[in-house]
């Protein structure tokens, strides 16, 4: 979607409007909310009616001007497709149906009938105008809602929306994570403490990204233990190793829930352009395989007796560690190729554009061997079983695709590569067939899938 150049997203207000979603709303429903902005409502019994559209976490609300109520309209959980139609609404000016796009979002729904539920599909029209368009339009349809959106979403106040209670205790981790006597079990126990914080109060995303020392923090911990750990001590101390790969994997999928869903943050798009050479250097971990110890030869016959068994057993746990981190990796990897994707953050001349982000990474030569695995790792996921996948299994897929489809698609040596190397696996493993097998029905099909088997 657009927004004007140089500004990120905005974040202007409607205090009326912010008191009455505090007051109707849960305060956790409440914290969660993104953005609203206005749109004009056309149904059998209105007719060019003034409404906000109001967007949260899980759900998409319409309330009138000025707000008396507020009802649900789409559940984001329902939601199977999203697609750019070529539509233009007749209500607006020549110019202004030529400078905007709309979005029809797809949902599916249960009627009840009888005894019975029969699921059907509904489909919600969402085109954003890049003109400064001032009417916005919904319209309710056999096919359900259609809403003509204006040019800049209206992010919620932040400061509305933080309780004393979160700030402090987002204060108080960031200030026992800085500590610097702290164990590598003290870290992991806050960074959790902090994620799970995180996975209940969106506005912990919103305090973390409002200064880079946290993020800082976090990916120079990273580099202590990654690719190998600055700990000598770790490089013959399997059991040690394994504490560390565990803390690693927490850290990673910390970042990757802060990154995700706060898009329209204007903090995080500021805290990466300040921060971009630490943003790179959580690249290059990322695709760096971390290393673990070798196994030290034992001379006694009963000590090697016992020995192997603990050997064998800390293998396990490293090799089941590395699968695990990889694909912790990749869904940060696929975060921040989202950001990438944007191609501009929004702050004067400072631009991250996705070429900028592939010619970095094929730079580095770790990149081949994170590739390698990637490929790997979706032959594996296509191909070990015809079990449906399940919901995790499923995302995890499409970030792998979406990875593949950027390498292909941005980076020319990486796309020469994977069709070198890879064009067999393409042939016979990797293609929609075996795909379409693996997919429960209910699942969407995204473009990325044909881009990269293509």
């Amino acid at each position: 979607m657009a927004r004007p150049a140089g500004s990120g997203f905005p974040a202007r207000t409607n205090s009326r409007l912010d008191a009455f979603l505090r007051r109707h709303l849960a305060p956790e429903v409440y914290d969660a909310l993104r953005a609203y902005e206005p749109c004009i409502v056309v149904s059998d019994s209105e007719k060019h009616t003034l409404k906000y559209l109001v967007l949260s976490d899980q759900l998409i609300y319409l309330t009138e001007n000025p707000p008396k109520s507020i009802r649900q309209v789409v559940a984001l959980r329902d939601v199977v497709a999203i697609d750019l139609i070529d539509d233009y609404p007749e209500f607006l000016s020549p110019q202004d149906r030529e400078t905007n796009q709309h979005i029809r979002i797809i949902y599916s729904t249960v009627l009840k009938k009888g005894c019975e539920k029969l699921k059907g599909v509904r489909k919600l029209l969402l085109p954003f105008h890049h003109a400064n368009a001032n009417n916005k339009k919904v319209k309710e349809e056999n096919n359900g809602p259609v809403f003509w959106r204006g040019k800049e979403t209206k992010s919620l106040d932040e400061s509305s929306l933080r309780s004393e209670e979160k700030i402090k205790h987002f204060s108080q981790l960031k200030s026992e994570l800085f500590l610097k006597d702290n164990t590598l079990r003290k870290i992991l126990c806050l960074i959790t403490e902090l994620k799970v914080a995180a996975q209940k109060n969106f506005i912990l995303k919103r305090l973390f990204w409002k200064t880079s020392d946290l993020f800082c923090f976090l990916v120079n911990k990273l580099h202590e233990y990654l690719p190998e750990s600055r700990d000598k001590n770790a490089l013959q101390n399997k059991s040690q190793r394994a504490d560390e790969l565990v803390a690693c994997i927490e850290i990673i999928q910390t970042l990757g829930l802060m990154f995700r869903e706060t898009e329209t943050e204007s903090s995080r798009l500021n805290t990466l352009a300040a921060k971009k050479e630490t943003l790179f250097n959580l690249l290059v971990i990322l695709i760096s395989k971390p290393q673990i110890p070798k196994s030290c030869p034992v001379f006694d016959t009963q000590l090697v007796a016992d020995s192997t068994l603990v050997e064998m057993s800390l293998d396990a746990e490293l090799q089941k560690l590395i699968l695990e981190y990889t694909d912790t990796a990749t869904a940060l990897l696929y975060e921040i190729l989202l950001v990438f994707q944007q191609g501009n953050l929004g702050l004067g001349s400072t631009k991250f554009a996705i070429s900028w982000m592939m010619s970095f990474l094929q730079s580095h030569p770790p990149i081949v061997t994170f590739v390698d695995s990637v490929v790997k790792q979706v032959v594996k996921g296509l191909s070990a079983s015809f079990q449906l996948l399940g919901p995790s299994q499923a995302v995890l897929l499409y970030q792998q695709f979406y990875i593949l489809k950027s390498c292909l698609q941005y980076s020319k040596p990486l796309a020469d590569y994977i069709r070198n190397n890879y064009r067999e696996e393409f042939r016979y493993f990797i293609h929609m067939p075996a795909l379409e097998k693996r997919l429960p029905l209910c699942y969407p099909r995204h473009p990325a899938y044909h881009a990269a088997f293509s």
